[in-house]
C-alpha cells in the first residue's frame, strides 16, 4: 500500500511499517486493520504522534466490540506489532492486552467409518460440477487427511513443492509465515505421484497442484489455485451424501468443515502412538513442528480422546491392569 492511502497523523509511520513487513516476506493479509486505526485517528482529530490507552481501547471497542474473540485477537496481535515498531522509533505507544480466546470449542473428529465413507463418496461422486473437480477434490481430501495440512496450505501447493523421491511436501509461508517440510506415508506418495503425472505431465513446475479452470463473464480464474468456497462447497455435498449432519451454528461459530480433517489427523496420530506404546508427551514437540504450530499448547489440545476413538486403548489398559486392583464386595 502507498502512504497516500493513509491520512492520519501517523500516515507515514503506518506506510513505513507496512513496507517493512512486506520487505521481510510477510503477506500481511491483516494490513486492513491499520486502515481502520488510521480512520479512527482522523475521527478523533488526533494531531500528536502518540497512541494513548484511551485512543487504542476506543478503536478496538469500535472495530471489534461485537466480533468473536478470534477477530479481536487478530486486531490486537497485528496492532501490537505496529505498536512495538512505533516504540523503536521513539513514539509513545500503548501496547494492548490480548483478549482471552474461548477454549470451549471442541473439534469434530471423524470416525474411521466416516472417513471411509467420505473417500468412497468423493471417489465415485458423478454429480460434482465437472470432470476436473472429480479428479482434483479426492486428491485434495487425501492431502488434508494424510498430512494434516490447513486448507490454504494445500490449495497453495505447486508442482515444485512436491519432492516425489523423498516423499516430502514443502510448505512455504504457512500460518505465521512459517516454512516447513511435511513427510508423507508411502501410500500418499504413490497416489500424489500418479496424480501429478496424469494431470501435469507437460506443465510448468510452478503450476498450482489444484489449478482452477473456471472462467465466466466476471471472473477469470484459469491458472490460479482453487478457491476456499470451491473446496468447502464440494465437501458439504460429500458430507450430505455420507449422511453426516452438519450442525447449524451462528455465523461466529465453527461447524464441521474441511479443517476437521486436520483435527482428525492429529487425534489419530496421538491415538496410534498410544496404541504402539509411545509416550505422547515426548512426541508432542515433533507433531507440533509437523503441523506448523506456534507452540505446544496448540498441539496438546488434540490429546483429548472421544469415547469412540479411545475404546481400543481403554480395552488394552483393562487387559494390562487385570488383577492389579482387588475386587470390591457388592454388598
Amino acid at each position: 500500500m502507498k502512504s497516500a492511502t493513509y491520512l492520519s497523523v501517523l500516515k507515514n509511520e503506518i506506510s513505513d511499517f507496512v513496507e517493512l513487513r512486506s520487505s521481510q516476506g510477510f503477506k500481511d493479509k491483516n494490513r486492513y486493520i491499520l486502515k481502520t486505526l488510521d480512520k479512527h485517528l482522523i475521527s478523533l482529530n488526533v494531531t500528536k504522534k502518540e497512541l494513548t490507552s484511551p485512543v487504542v481501547e476506543s478503536w478496538l471497542s469500535e472495530s471489534c466490540g461485537d466480533a468473536k474473540a478470534r477477530t479481536a485477537s487478530n486486531y490486537t496481535t497485528y496492532y501490537n506489532a505496529f505498536a512495538r515498531y512505533l516504540i523503536t522509533i521513539d513514539i509513545p505507544t500503548f501496547v494492548a492486552e490480548p483478549p482471552i480466546l474461548d477454549q470451549s470449542y471442541m473439534p469434530y473428529i471423524f470416525s474411521p467409518q466416516q472417513i471411509e465413507d467420505i473417500f468412497r463418496i468423493a471417489d465415485n461422486r458423478k454429480s460434482m460440477n465437472d470432470r476436473l473437480t472429480r479428479i482434483q477434490f479426492p486428491m485434495l481430501l487425501r492431502i488434508l487427511y494424510g498430512c494434516g495440512l490447513r486448507l490454504g496450505e494445500a490449495l497453495s501447493l505447486r508442482l515444485s513443492d512436491f519432492d516425489a523421491i523423498n516423499g516430502v511436501l514443502f510448505i512455504w509461508n504457512g500460518k505465521g509465515n512459517k516454512d516447513r517440510l511435511v513427510p508423507m506415508d508411502k501410500t500418499l506418495i504413490s497416489l500424489l505421484s500418479n496424480y501429478c503425472k496424469v494431470m501435469f505431465s507437460k506443465k510448468s513446475p510452478e503450476t498450482y497442484m489444484f489449478e482452477s479452470d473456471f472462467k465466466d463473464k466476471i471472473r477469470d480464474c484459469i491458472g490460479k489455485p482453487r478457491s476456499y468456497s470451491w473446496a468447502q462447497l464440494n465437501f458439504r455435498r460429500v458430507l450430505d451424501d455420507a449422511g453426516i449432519e452438519v450442525p447449524r451454528y451462528s455465523k461466529n461459530e465453527r461447524s464441521i468443515c474441511l479443517h476437521c480433517l486436520r483435527h482428525t489427523f492429529a487425534v489419530n496420530s496421538f491415538r496410534n502412538q498410544e496404541i504402539c506404546g509411545i509416550d505422547n508427551y515426548r512426541k508432542t514437540p515433533l507433531l507440533s513442528v509437523y503441523l506448523g504450530h506456534y507452540e505446544l499448547e496448540g498441539t496438546q489440545k488434540y490429546l483429548h480422546m472421544t469415547d469412540e476413538i479411545a475404546c481400543d486403548i481403554i480395552e488394552q489398559a483393562a487387559v494390562y491392569s487385570k488383577g492389579l486392583f482387588p475386587e470390591v464386595p457388592k454388598n
